[in-house]
């Protein structure tokens, strides 16, 4: 297999160039694959130039899409067209323009596309569609439901992110509603695909509250756009410009997945580049520069292991939009294994085990080869760290200063986001517990009452009161009458097992929930508590607990307020019976006051 990467600059340069590289192209009868990625969309325009590469290799098997940025040998440029010849001498290729029928809908066309390529002898599918008028997300599902093995590689078209008109082209046919496929076929073809994103999240996590797909209305209940707005300080001007660099951060199956906003509609919902589900966690994220470094030495590291003789590279264009002239740090690496071009997309496709994936803010990379030994770089060939840092010193003075700007603010975005995480959990702790005790408050335990008050499987109750405490702290001390209430905290906690929920849901009371309860549990609790307490009473533990217990369903208690009650008025009664025998013993306290003291 060869590859031949160039920029097209006219028909003269073109004809040179074929020239200069005849026997690579038309000697040993190779199968010519040609990816085109055009920044210019004008659809005559791109007529002309498939014309002229048919008319110069005849047996070129072309393919393209429009771009929002290309990839050429390691270089990134914009509104340039790049050339990629293919050759491979053992393996055959399949491709066809799909048009979108009226009455077919994407899901469908991917089945068709799938269909009517693929077979069991192929290596990989390209694809490359006009992710402004087709669901990809629905057509890559449609695709997998045909071959859920099979890899794919590719991506949306772009406009310069203009997001009005893309295009995909197959020799003479070219279309913005419709998706090119090209598969490659072959016993010594070897084919990797790759992908790394570096985007860290920021910020709170966020529920997805109402979406359709690809529309998201609202977020935590908000309209989707006022979160924006509210969070990043975009007005409507202001989306559209600045979307790219934020996307959405979720998790699917262990995968991190980014989503883009690309429409805003009248309603405050957002019309997003790939699908997103109704119900799941999001959060804000972030390029981190430093990520994105550690990962593009790994990716390089990985394809290096593998033999690699072409590097295809599709790329989101808010990777561009973010690292702006360091753009291709992630790309020059890749070109020191193998050449490389590819163009910046508004969706990249992928397959991990058996799901085909569309993908936001990603690089995803295709490696080829028919050789089978793997390559190896001379020893004079640098590391990725030291090109990047050759790109750095070789432009202008203005780039190292944005690299370092760059890693700061993702070094403080990171900080700051690892704080906020560890305050919301303080905060989240201690709304749900008890400052004193550390048990769960009140507001958890009636919040837990309300989950088990659904289940039909028996729950148990249990009521605890501190007797006389007003009275120990009148006499005693409110410090010593903390510390006897987080004596009772700690007997309780000893008397019931890790599945029963303990709460301090007063000043001198405490409650106990027991799932899947029986009447024999509740007594065995309740009997350990009281032991529990005599045993470990002392002078400085003027401790007694009075303790009422029900069980929901038993004694006309259809739900749990009614065990509640129920429970809280037998505590009572224990309480009332036990009234003279704490006040004997706070007197015998004040009598010995001196001796403990």
């Amino acid at each position: 297999m060869d590859t031949l990467n160039t920029y097209y600059e006219s028909r003269e340069d073109l004809i040179t160039f074929v020239k200069e590289y005849h026997d690579i192209l038309f000697n040993n009868q190779p199968t010519v694959l040609v990816q085109v990625f055009s920044g210019i969309c004008e659809k005559e325009f791109i007529q002309r130039l498939t014309a002229e590469i048919s008319e110069l290799v005849p047996h070129a098997k072309i393919i393209g899409t429009t771009t929002a940025g290309e990839i050429m040998n390691g270089q990134v440029s914009e509104i340039k067209i790049v050339i990629s010849f293919a050759m491979f001498y053992h393996t055959e290729t399949r491709h066809k323009l799909f048009f979108k029928e009226k009455a077919q809908n994407d899901f469908e066309l991917g089945q068709s596309i799938a269909s009517s390529l693929c077979s069991d002898r192929t290596k990989v599918l390209i694809l490359f569609a006009t992710g402004l008028t087709i669901n990809a997300n629905q057509l890559l599902k449609g695709v997998q439901s045909i071959n859920p093995s099979l890899p794919i590689a590719g991506g949306n078209a772009g406009d310069n992110s203009l997001m009005q008109q893309s295009f995909v082209f197959c020799n003479d046919y070219i279309t913005d509603y419709g998706v090119v496929g090209t598969v490659l076929e072959g016993d010594h073809l070897t084919v990797n695909c790759h992908w790394h994103l570096g985007w860290q999240p920021i910020g709170n996590e966020m529920t997805i509250t109402k979406a359709d797909e690809l529309r998201v209305y609202t977020i935590d209940n908000l309209p989707a756009f006022k979160i924006y707005e509210k969070y990043l300080g975009l007005n409507n001007a202001r989306l559209l410009d600045n979307h790219q660099e934020y996307p959405l951060i979720s998790y699917r199956h262990g995968v991190q997945m980014a989503r883009i906003p690309v429409i805003h509609y009248d309603d405050g919902s957002l019309g997003f580049l790939a699908d997103v589900i109704e119900g799941e966690k999001v959060w804000f994220s972030y390029g981190h520069v430093g990520t994105i470094l550690h990962q593009i030495d790994n990716l390089s590291r990985q394809i290096k292991q593998h033999p690699a003789e072409s590097i295809f590279v599709y790329s989101c264009v808010s990777r561009k939009g973010f690292l702006q002239e360091l753009s291709q740090i992630e790309t020059v690496s890749l070109q020191q294994i193998a050449p490389t071009a590819g163009f910046f997309t508004y969706g990249e496709f992928y397959h991990a085990g058996e799901t085909n994936q569309l993908l936001n803010a990603t690089m995803t990379v295709l490696v080829l080869a028919e050789k089978e030994q793997i390559g190896h770089l001379p020893e004079k060939e640098l590391r990725p760290q030291v090109f990047i840092q050759k790109l750095i010193d070789n432009q202008d003075n203005v780039i190292p200063k944005n690299i370092r700007v760059l890693k700061t603010l993702s070094h403080l975005v990171n900080t700051v986001t690892e704080e906020l995480v560890m305050a919301n959990e303080k905060l989240t702790y201690m709304s749900l517990h008890d400052g004193l005790t550390g048990l769960y408050n009140r507001a958890f335990f009636e919040q837990e009452m309300k989950k088990l008050d659904e289940s039909e499987k028996p729950v148990g109750i249990i009521i605890c009161d501190i007797g006389s405490l007003k009275s120990i702290n009148d006499i005693l001390g409110h410090d010593f009458g903390d510390r006897v209430i987080r004596i009772a905290a700690e007997r309780l906690t000893k008397s019931c097992c890790s599945n029963e929920i303990i709460a301090r849901i007063g000043g001198d009371e405490f409650a106990i929930l027991v799932p899947n309860a029986e009447l024999g549990i509740l007594e065995e609790i309740t009997k350990q508590i009281s032991e529990t307490v005599i045993n470990n009473n002392s002078l400085e533990e003027v401790l007694h607990l009075s303790v009422g217990c029900a069980l929901k369903g038993l004694d006309n208690t259809d739900n749990m307020d009614e065990a509640f009650r129920l429970a809280d008025q037998r505590m009572y009664q224990h309480k009332v019976a036990a009234l003279p025998k704490v006040r004997q013993r706070i007197t015998d306290i004040l009598i010995s006051r001196e001796d403990y003291e």
